[in-house]
């Protein structure tokens, strides 16, 4: 009995299957190379156009912000200039009353001076001081009323760029 020895080897079942498996291997690899790269693409494009969407409606809320906080800027701007023209307009009367005020105590001053007996003074003296404390009342009142007036004028821009953001806020959550 001879034996044979085969330099070739002959294919056996096992290298068969290992060789299909290679073979499948490489086409799966290579379709999801093809597709990877397909669904790459479209993943980068999808991102892209997602991006400039994302873009626009950043810049759009940012032109949003821009004009809401320039509208700000000019109310309180506008209350500021409302408040020191009132500010302004009450420092005025206040000196106005202040100097009526002193001319009244130097003119009641040149009186008691020219007065001949200490009744007539102390009658001057009942009068200046029903006379001044009349004055002070009615000029404080004034004040008073203009200061109230020019705090509600003040007030009105502010208060109106709360109005309308309170609007837009409803407009947005509704």
């Amino acid at each position: 009995m001879t034996t044979k020895k085969t330099t070739a080897r002959s294919a056996t079942p096992v290298d068969a299957a290992v060789a299909a498996g290679k073979e499948t291997m490489e086409k799966m690899t290579k379709l999801t190379q093809e597709t990877g790269q397909k669904n790459f693409d479209q993943a980068v494009t999808v991102a892209k156009e997602n991006m400039e969407k994302a873009s626009a409606a950043a810049f759009k809320g940012y032109d949003q912000y821009a004009t809401y906080s320039q509208a700000n800027y000019d109310a309180i701007t506008k209350s500021f200039g409302i408040m020191t023209k009132g500010f302004e307009d009450v420092s005025k009367a206040w000196f106005t009353y202040t100097q009526t005020s002193v001319d009244a105590g130097v003119d009641f001053s040149k009186k008691v001076m020219g007065a001949k007996s200490v009744n007539e003074i102390v009658e001057m003296q009942s009068d200046f001081a029903k006379s001044s404390f009349d004055s002070f009342v009615a000029e404080s009142t004034k004040l008073s009323e203009m200061s109230v007036k020019t705090a509600n004028e003040a007030i009105e821009p502010i208060k109106a760029r709360v109005d309308e953001t309170v609007v837009s806020i409803s407009k947005v959550a509704a």
